[in-house]
C-alpha cells in the first residue's frame, strides 16, 4: 500500500488525536461539527503550533480543514479503499452516483497518475492521489470531501481542495452535481486534458462539481474491489 498523505502530514501528531477525542466527548459535539470542532482547546493549541507564524486567516482556515479531515479519518480507523485501474474506468463510465459511506470517513486511494487536475485556477495540473470523504454537518445526506493532489516524493507536501456536495441518486441529470460538473467546452466529463492523455489512459477532473461527481460514482463501487 502507498503512503496516505495522513502518514505523510500527520504521523507526527497523531499522538495528539485522543486529548481532542475526549475534548469532543466532553463539549458534546458532534465530530462532523467543524466550526465547533476548531474550538475546542486542544485543536486551538494544535492549530497554534502547526499554522506558520504571521500566516493569514486564509492559512488558519486550510489548516483547520486539513486538521478536521484528519482527525476524523484517525477516529473511524484509517479506512482506506485503494481504487484499482478497473474501478476507476468503470466510475468514469457508470452513470450510479451516492453519498452513501460504508464509513463516517474513509481516504480512497486512486491509481498513481491516472487522474489530473488543477488544485485552483492559477496552478499547473497535478496528479490527484486520492479522497479524504466523510458525513457533512449538514445531516441532509450530503458529504465533506478533500482532494490530495500533487503528492510525490521529490515534494515535502501536497495541494487540497475541499469541497462539500450532495448526490441525489434517484433523479442525478436533475441534481446540482451534474450542473456543477459541466465543462466549458462541452467534452465528457474526466476526459483527460492533458496532451496526450487518451493514449495513455489518463483521466482529467476540470472543476470541482467534477471532482464530487468522480467521489460519488466511486462510492457505488466500493464493494466491488
Amino acid at each position: 500500500m502507498r503512503a496516505t498523505p495522513f502518514a505523510l502530514a500527520f504521523s507526527e501528531i497523531e499522538p495528539r488525536f485522543p486529548a481532542i477525542a475526549e475534548a469532543l466527548q466532553q463539549d458534546g459535539a458532534a465530530v462532523t461539527d467543524r466550526d465547533r470542532f476548531v474550538l475546542l482547546e486542544p485543536v486551538g493549541r494544535l492549530l497554534k503550533e502547526i499554522v506558520p507564524e504571521g500566516a493569514g486567516p486564509d492559512a488558519l482556515e486550510v489548516h483547520a480543514l486539513l486538521l478536521h479531515h484528519a482527525y476524523q479519518f484517525w477516529a473511524a480507523e484509517q479506512p482506506v479503499y485503494e481504487i484499482s485501474d478497473e474501478v476507476l474506468s468503470r466510475a468514469a463510465l457508470e452513470e450510479r452516483i451516492t453519498t452513501e459511506l460504508p464509513h463516517p470517513a474513509q481516504y480512497l486511494q486512486l491509481p498513481e497518475l491516472r487522474v489530473w487536475g488543477a488544485p485552483d485556477e492559477t496552478s499547473p495540473p497535478e496528479p490527484l492521489d486520492g479522497m479524504f470523504v466523510s458525513k457533512a454537518a449538514s445531516g441532509d445526506g450530503s458529504i465533506d470531501v478533500l482532494a490530495i493532489f500533487g503528492m510525490r516524493p521529490d515534494r515535502p507536501g501536497f495541494s487540497a481542495v475541499g469541497l462539500e456536495g450532495r448526490a441525489d441518486p434517484d433523479d442525478p441529470t436533475a441534481s446540482e452535481i451534474e450542473i456543477a460538473a459541466a465543462r466549458d467546452d462541452g467534452s465528457a466529463p474526466f476526459t483527460p486534458k492533458l496532451a496526450g492523455g487518451t493514449a495513455a489512459g489518463l483521466y482529467s477532473v476540470a472543476n470541482a462539481g467534477e471532482l464530487l461527481l468522480l467521489t460519488c460514482r466511486l462510492l457505488t463501487l466500493l464493494d466491488s474491489g
